[in-house]
């Protein structure tokens, strides 16, 4: 299984720091990104609907949520096949100055969300966070809903050798 984690650093001295860290620690595969855009550019997507829809797949607060916590900021968004990995990637971010994104967030989404605000989804991790998809392709997130849904038959009849006409 494949993981992407991704931590949110205030400026840019710290999220170079941690890029050191990571390297330190053997995890080369990651990106910085001073905005959503950039990060969109290190990643294959089917669409360019925006890097953040698609690491949450589409879930539309959290989405927002990391978009918001991301403005003026660095995001650093490692890849990792295993567990452990993910592991310690989180743990260098969290303990390096990954902000705490519920906090930055909690009342800009309680304003732009009223109606829900006690409904919507807060992580397990306030700072660095594990999301368990592949970097080109959706494996699933908390929700494991699929990523693909294909369409039900065909839209054409078929003659009995299996052909169209």
């Amino acid at each position: 299984m494949s993981y992407t984690i991704i931590g949110i650093f205030p400026n840019e001295k710290e999220s170079r720091d941690v890029i050191t860290k990571l390297e330190d620690a053997g995890l080369y595969d990651y990106s910085l990104a001073n905005s959503e855009i950039e990060a969109l550019e290190n990643v294959e997507t089917k669409d360019n609907r925006g890097f953040f829809d698609w690491l949450f797949d589409r879930n539309e607060i959290e989405t927002d949520r990391y978009e918001y916590a991301s403005i003026n900021s660095n995001t650093i968004t490692v890849y990792a096949e295993t567990e452990d990995d993910a592991n310690a990637a989180k743990t260098i971010l969290d303990e390096n100055g990954a902000i705490d994104v519920e906090e930055k967030t909690r009342d800009y989404l309680a304003g732009k969300y009223a109606d829900k605000h006690h409904e919507y989804p807060i992580s397990e991790s306030k700072k660095a966070r594990i999301i368990a998809k592949a970097k080109n392709d959706l494996y699933f997130t908390d929700e494991r809903s699929a990523a693909y849904r294909p369409e039900k038959g065909m839209s054409d009849e078929m003659d009995s050798q299996g052909k169209k006409d």
